[in-house]
Parts: C-alpha cells; structure tokens; sequence
C-alpha cells in the first residue's frame, strides 16, 4: 500500500499541462495527503496550433503555469528552457542536456529535492519533445549506489489520451492510482486553467476525454475511478 502522505514527487513535464493530463489525479491526492509535489517543465514557446485563435504564446502559458501551481499547491516547479530556440526542438537539444538538467541543474533536480517518486512520459507517442523527456528521464533516474546518487524507489510513466496515436504498440499500464471524484474533478479544472490548451468536444484534451479515460482505467483496475501508468520500478 503506498502512503501518499509519505512521498515526495517529481513530475517531469515536457510543457505545460503535460503534469495536468498525465498525474492530475495523483497530485491532487498527494497534495491532499500531506505529501510534496514538484514539477519540472522542460520548455515552453509560441506555438501555432488548431485552436479558434491559432497561436498560443509563451509568455500566456508562464502565466497559466503560475494559475495550476497556485490551484494544485505544487511546492515547486521550474521551467527550464523557455523560448522558440527549445520548444518543440527538444530532441535537437539533446538527451545529455536533459538529463543534466533533471539530474543537478533544476532547482527541482534529483539531487536538490530527493523525490521518492518520478513520472515522466511515453516514450510512444508522436511527440518528439515527449519522446526525448522520457529517454532523458528514464536515463536519469538509472539504477545507482544509493550512497552517491540519489535512488528513486517508484518510477512511473504516465499516459495522455494523445499517446494512442502511436507507430509502436500502445501503453499497457500496470500501475493504477485510485482517484476520487474530488481529485478527477481537481484534475478537469486544473485543466482548464490552461485556457490556452483545453478543448472541447472528442478533442484530447477535452473534459469529457479526461473523464471518460479515468472512468474506463477504474473500470480496468477494480475501481470507480483511476490514473494508469507504466511502472518501470517499485522497491517496497
């Protein structure tokens, strides 16, 4: 049984609401728990997108950063490489530089905050800024001599409804947290104070996908309502 009130945190975002769409859930129950939540956002930049407006703006998702992290009461985050020379070009960026990041450079590093759990994301999507994160972080977090680097002993990836248009076989998730209607509907308003990237409709990034994803990992998991993960590491 995981006592959340017992851990410690560290999401690895590649942009903001990645942490929101992935771990919501879990960082709200954390939260709520007595536990500490920390999130890293690798980058962030103007970006033209399929939206009515068709442009969102950096400076405009710092903003939104700063609305979820009050809302969620994350202890702290940090946004790495801001600006257009990085965003959506973390994969030209390198996977060396990310994990110098994840591991020393953040102010929410590894070696900083000594998180007892780390999520990052799939490495099976289409996302080429998602794909590098999760390499850099899966790298990052190697199995070491606990006595010089610090050992994370829950290691998880977590999914987006995104993820399912993938050239690889899918995500099959073997590591639920439950989720109560408190923390999906936490999860669904965080969201939707990144105006700049919530939808509507059978977008995936709309309430009503959100919502039907966590309804159907419930019902796979033996509860009403949960968040699904891959876990690459569980040392009890």
């Amino acid at each position: 049984m995981l006592d959340l009130a017992k851990q410690k945190l560290l999401v690895i975002a590649p942009h903001p609401d990645d942490e929101v769409v992935g771990c919501g859930g879990l960082i709200k129950r954390i939260k709520d728990e007595g536990g500490k939540v920390y999130v890293l956002y690798l980058t962030v930049g103007d970006t033209k997108d399929f939206s009515k407006k068709g442009m969102s703006f950096g400076k405009e998702r710092e903003r939104e950063i700063e609305s979820v992290a009050r809302f969620l009461k994350f202890d702290d985050y940090h946004l790495a490489f801001k600006g257009n020379d990085y965003h959506l070009k973390l994969d030209i960026l390198g996977q060396k530089r990310l994990m110098d990041m994840i591991e020393r450079e953040s102010s929410v590093a590894l070696e900083k905050i000594k998180p007892t759990v780390v999520a990052f994301p799939s490495t099976r999507t289409y996302n080429q800024d998602h794909r590098i994160a999760s390499f850099a972080a899966h790298a990052a977090i190697r199995p070491a001599d606990g006595r010089v680097k610090h050992f994370v002993k829950l290691v998880l990836g977590y999914e987006e409804p995104s993820d399912s248009w993938t050239m690889q076989e899918r995500m099959e998730p073997n590591f639920f947290i439950k989720l109560t209607e408190k923390s999906l509907d936490a999860k669904i308003k965080a969201m939707n104070l990144y105006r700049s990237q919530a939808r509507i409709g059978y977008n995936t990034r709309s309430k009503q996908t959100l919502q039907s994803l966590a309804y159907l990992r419930g019902s796979q998991s033996g509860t009403k309502i949960a968040e699904a993960f891959v876990s690459y590491r569980v040392i009890a």
